[in-house]
């Protein structure tokens, strides 16, 4: 298994990527957020995924999925390595192959933290693994005959046996449980584009300053304002994708202060918010 990266590969020139991985602690130990969509099939081991303000308890053999608009983050609830499969796409490389019948990207095209966890069959989940060991030789040998299409037609298998596992599987089974932090990230994802400091935070739920900073900590390992600032570049890169300029999309985001934002949106996605704009469109 390889050593997960802590950076993001270039996904805009990478179509689609998959790696089998196995750590004690995920590649990326904060919230965090993609520019393609993400497939998650947790293999061995027990964590919790935290998309947006949701929760899940992941198992072995459970599979969840991100859109791009989502954020999230692992947490290993034991001292044991874990073992997972992830595959990334981009959208815009699938897009050309949907058809009317067969929208290979529905399972990404629902309200963030809804619908993220998918119930495999043993089968499925058989099929799932051998695909994507398919598809990582094929992507590791890139430069043998055929492999760039036996990665994509594997990429489009996988895609299909996904949605249709998601379409089958019950929400009411797959619910997020709840957690201590929730009511602080509800706040927050209502009132993100107004400026927030942590005595505003704590006034508006009537608790501790003090207190709240810790249970969010405790619960999330990661802090309030880690989690302010990539939902707001979350917002920003939606915006800046729907036309808007930079500056608008600084303000509309709740950012405010114009250079902040620059240096921000660059150390959270790896892009200028103008090449963002440039490269989504």
């Amino acid at each position: 298994m390889k050593k997960e990266s802590l950076y993001h590969y270039s996904e805009f020139s990478e179509p689609f990527s998959c790696d089998f991985t196995t750590s004690q602690i995920a590649g990326n130990v904060d919230f965090h957020m993609h520019n393609s969509h993400e497939i998650y099939l947790l293999m061995d081991g027990h964590i919790q995924y935290f998309v947006e303000n949701a929760c899940y308890d992941m198992n072995p053999g459970n599979l969840i999925l991100f859109s791009n608009r989502e954020i999230h983050k692992a947490i290993n609830t034991t001292s044991e390595a874990f073992t997972r499969l992830v595959i990334h796409v981009n959208p815009a490389f699938i897009r050309p192959y949907c058809t009317p019948d067969t929208n290979l990207l529905e399972c990404f095209h629902r309200e963030p933290a809804t619908g993220n966890l998918v119930l495999l069959s043993k089968e499925e989940y058989g099929r799932l693994v051998s695909m994507a060991q398919c598809l990582h030789e094929a992507i590791k040998n890139r430069c043998t005959y055929g492999s760039d299409l036996t990665a994509m037609t594997t990429l489009i298998q996988i895609l299909i046996l996904i949605n249709s596992a998601w379409q089958k599987t019950s929400p009411l089974r797959t619910a997020p449980k709840p957690h201590r932090a929730q009511a602080i990230m509800s706040y927050i994802d209502k009132n993100l584009t107004t400026p927030m400091t942590l005595d505003s935070i704590s006034q508006a739920l009537s608790l501790d300053k003090y207190y709240i900073s810790h249970l969010f900590k405790s619960e999330t390992e990661s802090s309030i304002f880690q989690y302010i600032v990539v939902k707001r570049v979350a917002l920003a890169k939606e915006l800046l994708s729907q036309g808007h300029t930079v500056l608008e999309a600084c303000h509309l985001s709740g950012f405010h202060d114009y250079s902040n934002f620059i240096r921000t949106f660059r150390q959270t996605t790896g892009y200028t918010p103008g090449q963002f704009k440039r490269l989504s469109r």
